[in-house]
């Protein structure tokens, strides 16, 4: 099974870590410092707890992609697609699409940000690569930025009916990084207030494994 993860920064890792961009070098900084990395130990350690034994074959052909770049827009990842997944060689069976955050910070319009997000899952679908989504995550200031989080709101609940109507199986980012009063909890954030610690894109990759990739597995492997 292998998965290719489209996304901005939250899906390269920043601050911690810098995936290979030219996909010949492995990248530099702290692993630990993105969500493929704890996707990986959670699959991982599920399928050890399950099998007893995973043999050589599996893990071979089990792979995590990061093609995460800090600071895109939907767009930007609408322009890479076709270098970045569809001709990605070894050919991927499944897709993670991760966008939407740099969009709001920009102002973009709701419904543009949702066409560019239908548009990415529709082009790795046509490519017969499942595409899986999420809806946006949770910043520090959520409970105090006005009609940003207003915006977000909308557009996670058009994402979640999207993904719903159309049978993509998405995972439930914001709720399952935020505190009670809807901000991303503290141990999760850096300074900034908008990227991720360690212990948030662990927190990331747990939120992913439960809310698609074990299903996947089970339906793979048992």
């Amino acid at each position: 099974m292998i998965f290719l993860c489209l996304g901005n920064s939250l899906t390269s890792g920043y601050p911690g870590y810098s995936p290979s961009i030219d996909g010949i070098s492995n990248g530099y900084g702290n692993e630990k410092s993105q969500y493929i990395y704890w996707l990986y130990e959670y699959c991982l350690e599920f399928l050890e707890k399950n099998l007893r034994i995973v043999d050589d074959y599996i893990l071979e052909d089990f792979k995590f992609i990061n093609k995460g770049i800090p600071g895109e827009l939907t767009r930007n990842l609408l322009n890479r697609i076709e270098r970045d997944m569809i001709n990605y060689n070894p050919r991927p069976e499944y897709s993670i699409i991760i966008g939407g955050t740099n969009d709001l910070g920009w102002g973009i319009p709701n419904k543009k940000i949702l066409d560019n997000i239908k548009s990415l899952h529709s082009q790795s679908r046509e490519e017969d690569i499942i595409s899986i989504g999420s809806n946006i995550p949770p910043i520090r200031q959520e409970s105090t930025s006005g009609s940003y989080h207003e915006r977000k709101v909308q557009l996670n609940q058009q994402l979640e009916k999207y993904f719903t109507k159309t049978d993509i199986p998405y995972a439930d980012l914001f709720n399952g990084m935020a505190d009670t009063n809807g901000n991303l909890r503290k141990e999760y954030a850096v300074s900034d207030g908008l990227h991720f610690s360690v212990q948030g894109y662990k927190q990331m990759g747990l939120v992913i494994f439960h809310d698609v990739i074990k299903g996947l597995l089970e339906v793979a492997y048992f």
